[in-house]
């Protein structure tokens, strides 16, 4: 096996859209995102993912406009790579590399923004410790051939407008740490800086954001409160404020119109305001779905760009209507623990797991999107308040076998008390989605610790499944039909011929009187284990105790329980705080173990491979059966911890490049900051970066598209295929008419009712009618 070799943890689907403020293109038909280590470009028209480029080798922190030629775009990495390239063929014009001042000594910085204002001819970088909470504003001249130099040493990060530059008319910039205000002259950068502060710094009011004016030496500011002050007469020493107050949660982004008539702010009220700074107006664009992190507008003012924190964009007309929707990987910013369960639907190849609140998201690896969310909860999202949290219920544990979907949500408010609710969901394949079949309210009368769907095994085999709460019990649960139709021995036609069914729990057990942990079902499901304790005792399907398995040398308790399957299907893998125990079920023993603290177990189910992710940092891939070949890897520091993983089938082969044999599957698992990877080989790091999408495909073909060559050629090139063209042609109806139409200039033309006879009756064809 050569799942080592080659092989390493990359976030090639599900990188987040939000992390770092987009921009437009100059002619405002596309928009460019950072996402990871790539800049995916999408169309307005069409809110379809056009060009994805990759030539980073580390995350994009920030993409802009080239200042010299607006056509070609910045991208900068946060290693100090720049790269100018033009995104409409995706090609690399030229690389930079951002030096760093004398001043920083042998720190390991990293830049955490780049902006390259159209008003001087110098770049600007936020460079700094990762972790510290701030960074230094510094310049970086063009090309990077001179020594930078730090123009302001604090400057708060976490906001998605820390700094903000001006028109090319204004020279104007600024930059905000907690408190504090800095403004400076881009044409004048060895000037000092004008300090400012805000109101209310006593209370600990700070600023959240700023942006500048495009065309005066006006800016805005946003603070914690909800305030937005606009600042104007910087010149003086007292310049004028005017407050606006409509958020009452903390200002996320503000951005002028390209015009500077209009301001846009948003928030944690998941509303978008639109200010009319003559008139005082202001327009609201109410339910977002989640709150707002980052705003962006285009340059012809037609188009206004949200971000919001569930990794989602909203392409927003000037009349503030929503166009467009872009759903990268769902996440949820209340969640107060990661989500633990990761899961796949073979119907549509998509990954299963927690998205926004209350949803379950189902993404599509392949093509890098969400295919649809499913609303779990039925419940609107609540924003937060000032004073206090509040709290949503989220969807706390899923599992998927087969047609049927098993759901637990958990609202764990403090002061009414927290409320669960079991949900069996059945897949509908006319609907094609799943519908809700049972909701059960309380099933353990507290928090469900762990929930598991058995696979069926035979076509034939029933619906079983299991749920472990605190109460110190674990339940079956199995559909079971209504006694009136028991009754009427006849099934419920109402429902498409379907007999009304509910689930209901068929047995409970109990052991010792000890809390019970993590489930799991063997491959031919006749076997449960649930660990209780430090203890995994075996349950036949009746509920009948079986054995029990406990290590005299193990007294913590038991994190993860997996069966093996095909020839190690005799198996249970056990983990517990220190140790990764192999146990035979038949003769009640233990196989092997190893001294391992395991976070993550997860089992192939394409193969007997399983995969155990470890508290030091390590990966083991082995066979249950073979300790001896098991194969141990690094887990990079931004994938840890992982809370989640699950094994994908493979649509490719499974034969590696030199020959080997490899895992049938790809391993896919999740971090605690709810970012998706995937362990990949190598040479594959490459592959679908770069790619293209053309427009023509994304539009529907016409037949008078079909007329018109999609691309001009020179009169060398027409006269060299003339022939080929013709007898490309032939038979095409209607093509000599609209060629006619098109060759000649629209003043010399008739009027329209003397051409559309003889026009539209050449794309008839002639049929001879039979006589009776």
């Amino acid at each position: 096996m050569t799942f080592k070799e080659q092989r390493l943890p990359r976030c090639k689907a599900g990188a987040s859209l939000i992390k770092y403020k987009p921009v437009f293109s100059y002619d405002s038909k596309f928009f460019l995102v950072p996402s990871g280590r790539s800049v995916k470009v999408f169309s307005c028209s069409s809110g379809e993912c056009v060009r994805t480029f990759g030539k980073h080798a580390a995350e994009v922190v920030a993409v802009v406009r080239n200042p010299e030629n607006h056509v070609q775009v910045l991208s900068c990495s946060e290693d100090g790579v720049v790269i100018k390239w033009d995104p409409s063929d995706g090609s690399v014009l030229k690389k930079y590399e951002v030096t760093a001042p004398a001043s920083s000594g042998g720190n390991r910085d990293v830049l955490a923004g780049f902006y390259a204002p159209p008003s001087g001819s110098a770049w600007f970088c936020l460079r700094g410790t990762p972790g510290a909470g701030w960074c230094r504003l510094e310049t970086c001249p063009a090309g990077g051939d001179e020594e930078s130099r730090v123009l302001v040493d604090k400057v708060s990060l976490g906001g998605a407008s820390p700094v903000a530059f001006g028109g090319p008319s204004c020279g104007l910039y600024a930059a905000i740490h907690k408190a504090r205000l800095f403004v400076g002259d881009c044409t004048a950068l060895a000037s000092p800086l004008k300090k400012f502060w805000s109101k209310g710094k006593q209370h600990g009011v700070h600023f959240t954001c700023v942006t500048c004016h495009p065309t005066t030496r006006t800016l805005a500011t946003g603070d914690s409160l909800g305030c937005i002050t606009i600042w104007q007469g910087l010149e003086e020493g007292a310049p004028a404020r005017s407050v606006y107050h409509w958020h009452t949660l903390p200002v996320a982004d503000l951005v002028f119109s390209s015009t500077g008539g209009f301001l846009l702010s948003g928030g944690g009220e998941c509303v978008l305001v639109k200010w009319g700074l003559a008139s005082g107006d202001k327009q609201f664009l109410p339910r977002m779905g989640m709150p707002l992190c980052r705003l962006t507008a285009s340059p012809d003012s037609a188009h206004i760009l949200t971000a919001h924190e569930d990794n989602c964009l909203q392409l927003l007309s000037s009349q503030l209507r929503v166009e467009r929707v872009v759903q990268g990987l769902a996440r949820s910013p209340c969640r107060a623990r990661p989500c633990p369960f990761l899961l796949h639907d073979p119907r549509w190849d998509s990954l299963v797991l927690g998205g926004r609140p209350g949803h379950l998201q189902f993404y599509q690896l392949q093509h890098d999107k969400q295919l649809f969310s499913l609303d779990v909860v039925g419940l609107n999202y609540v924003t937060q308040e000032r004073d206090g949290a509040v709290v949503n219920t989220e969807v706390a544990l899923a599992s998927l076998a087969g047609d049927w979907l098993a759901s637990v949500q958990h609202w764990a408010d403090a002061d009414l008390g927290p409320e669960t609710r079991l949900k069996f969901w059945r897949f509908d394949h006319a609907l094609q989605n799943f519908v809700l079949d049972t909701s059960v309210y309380q099933p353990h009368g507290v928090e469900v610790v762990d929930l598991q769907l058995r696979h069926p095994a035979s076509p034939g085999q029933a619906p079983l499944a299991v749920t472990a709460g605190r109460d110190r019990r674990f339940r079956l649960w199995a559909p079971q039909h209504l006694e009136e139709d028991r009754a009427a021995d006849s099934p419920d036609t109402s429902r498409g011929g379907a007999p009304s069914r509910s689930w209901n729990c068929v047995a409970s057990g109990r052991y010792r009187d000890l809390q019970p942990g993590r489930c799991a079902f063997s491959e031919d499901g006749s076997l449960l284990a649930v660990a209780f304790g430090r203890s995994a005792t075996l349950w036949s399907e009746e509920c009948r105790l079986v054995g029990s398995l406990a290590h005299p040398h193990c007294p913590s308790q038991l994190g993860s329980l997996a069966f093996g399957r095909g020839s190690s299907c005799c198996l249970l893998l056990s983990c517990t705080e220190a140790r990764l125990i192999a146990w035979d079920v038949v003769s009640l023993s233990v196989l092997w173990e190893l001294e391992k603290a395991v976070t993550c177990l997860v089992t192939d189910p394409s193969s007997e491979f399983v995969a155990a992710f470890c508290e030091d940092a390590k990966l083991l891939v082995f066979e249950p059966q073979r300790q001896a070949a098991m194969v141990e890897c690094d887990v990079p520091p931004s994938c840890q911890p992982v809370v989640s993983a699950i094994f994908v089938p493979e649509t490719k082969s499974p034969v590696a490049a030199g020959g080997h044999q490899r895992p049938l599957s790809r391993l896919c698992f999740v971090s605690a900051a709810q970012e998706l990877f995937t362990w990949d080989e190598e040479n594959n790091e490459e592959k679908g970066e770069d790619a293209t999408v053309r427009l023509e495909e994304l539009v529907p073909a016409t037949p008078f598209g079909a007329l018109v060559a999609q691309q001009t050629k020179t009169a060398v090139q027409a006269a060299a295929g003339a022939a080929g063209q013709l007898h490309s042609r032939v038979g095409t109806v209607g093509f000599k008419e609209v060629h006619q139409l098109l060759e000649v200039a629209s003043h010399p033309l008739p009027s329209m009712t003397s051409l559309y006879q003889n026009f539209l009756s050449a794309f008839l064809s002639k049929t001879d009618t039979p006589g009776r």
